[in-house]
């Protein structure tokens, strides 16, 4: 999803509607990513700097980034070190004086002598940032799922620190952090599905047994990878795809509608079923399931009016 940044005074509105802890978080976030951005900008550019490693490394010891104000769209209302009228108007130290300096992005080169291409790459820095912060607040104001949140906790995932702080201030994740709880998450379920797999075998069951898809002898196959990474295009989007595939190299051999069943586990976009009693994600996987066999990783095993059971070649 795109999200479109606010201006100044919607995003003080927004923040103003949070809790004290959660607005203090996000501003401190924010201001500690751009004086993370401003170093780091600083440190990597050595190898693109035309000057001495020396001259360079004397420019970067003598800023130290403080703030970035926003007087908001159509304002204007603070001053460079020249006099020019500005919206953003940059706040560096000057370590070796103390002295405070004020400038815009134009004069950033001037003021400090930190070279241009690196200024470039800071401000790039500072609009990434600005921007995870309008992604936060667009979702407190329009709301947003966290049924992924809610699996996380109940599979007793380990979650990574960061998304940690948004929880527990209830706030809502960024899509960035989305994706790597999702990762995490289709990751214990696999690791779940595995060791139940293996129980069920030590047990004399077959992997078939232990779902509830019809009950039809199919000859099955031991677990194994791909040959190759397929190509696939479908509606369920490339994390579906490889989850589809991680389950069909775990089984060896695995039926349309027991994949639509794991898949009940994880988020998508086709959840629920037809009047009928199909899965909605039925011909998805099944369009899966022919283009992984039409590029030769696997064949059909059996196939009836009710499901289509695919083994890896």
């Amino acid at each position: 999803m795109e999200y479109s940044f606010f201006n100044s005074q919607q995003r003080n509105k927004l923040l103003s509607s949070l809790e004290e802890n959660p607005r203090k978080f996000l501003l401190e976030k924010m201001k500690r990513g751009k004086r993370t951005v401003f170093s780091n900008e600083l440190a990597k550019g050595k190898g693109t700097f035309s000057g001495s490693d020396q001259e360079l490394e004397k420019e970067i010891q003598q800023w130290e980034f403080i703030d970035l104000l926003d007087g908001g769209q159509g304002n204007r209302p603070y001053c460079c070190e020249c006099g020019m009228s500005l919206r953003y108007q940059y706040i560096v130290k000057n370590l070796e004086t103390g002295e405070i300096k004020k400038f815009g992005k134009n004069h950033f080169e001037f003021h400090t002598g930190i070279p241009s291409n690196i200024v470039k790459d800071i401000i790039k820095g500072f609009e990434r940032i600005d921007y995870e912060l309008d992604e936060i607040l667009f979702k407190v104001e329009n709301g947003w799922d966290s049924t992924i949140v809610t699996k996380a906790i109940a599979l007793k995932i380990d979650i990574p620190e960061d998304i940690q702080e948004h929880i527990l201030l209830a706030l809502p994740l960024l899509d960035r952090q989305m994706s790597r709880l999702h990762r995490l998450v289709r990751e214990k379920e696999l690791e779940i599905m595995k060791k139940s797999r293996m129980e069920n075998k030590r047990e004399g069951k077959s992997v078939h047994d232990s779902l509830s898809a019809p009950k039809i002898k199919v000859a099955r196959v031991e677990p194994k990878k791909l040959s190759i990474k397929p190509r696939i295009r479908s509606p369920l989007g490339e994390e579906i795809h490889d989850f589809i595939i991680r389950l069909l190299e775990n089984s060896g051999t695995i039926s349309v509608l027991e994949i639509c069943q794991e898949l009940n586990t994880v988020q998508h976009d086709f959840r629920g079923y037809f009047s009928t009693g199909k899965p909605k994600v039925f011909p998805y996987v099944s369009m899966v399931k022919d283009q992984l066999k039409e590029q030769g990783v696997c064949k059909v095993e059996k196939a009836d009016l009710d499901d289509r059971w695919y083994s890896v070649v």
